[in-house]
């Protein structure tokens, strides 16, 4: 079997996030809502990295969420959680969608992290998770 490594990548980054949307996406041909979080590089030279001149994320909002409730353990709820350590302001914020535009306009510090669950043999997928606050 041919071995597979992991593709070496920015580890991290600074940025500031210029838009938060929510998008509709075909995954299975099932159509699910997700936020679509873009954030503009504060390094120049990572643009050259990107098509768009931005970093996206992308996290899917569970079916069964409501306006102001998420399934524990979903990787929504655990980017919530990441966002509460990151300032306990976002504890206050009663739905997902305003927690999600707290982001807006601010300025941090991304990282790698894993929030989902490996399945089938495949590694948790990582997502951008701000962890410092540059504002």
């Amino acid at each position: 079997m041919v071995e597979r490594t992991k593709a070496e990548g920015i580890e991290e980054f600074e940025g500031k996030v210029k838009e938060v949307s929510i998008e509709k996406s075909t995954i299975a041909d099932e159509e699910v809502e997700q936020y679509h979080v873009s954030i503009e590089p504060i390094n120049t030279d990572l643009l050259k990295k990107s098509k768009t001149g931005m970093f996206h994320e992308w996290i899917k909002i569970p079916s069964t969420a409501t306006s102001n409730t998420v399934p524990e353990g979903s990787v929504l709820d655990r980017f919530i959680q990441e966002l509460e350590i990151l300032n306990s302001e976002v504890k206050k914020i009663e739905t997902h969608t305003e927690v999600l535009n707290f982001l807006k306009n601010k300025t941090f510090l991304f990282k790698k992290k894993k929030l989902g669950k490996a399945y089938a043999g495949h590694e948790a997928k990582e997502y951008w998770i701000p962890v410092k606050s540059l504002d």
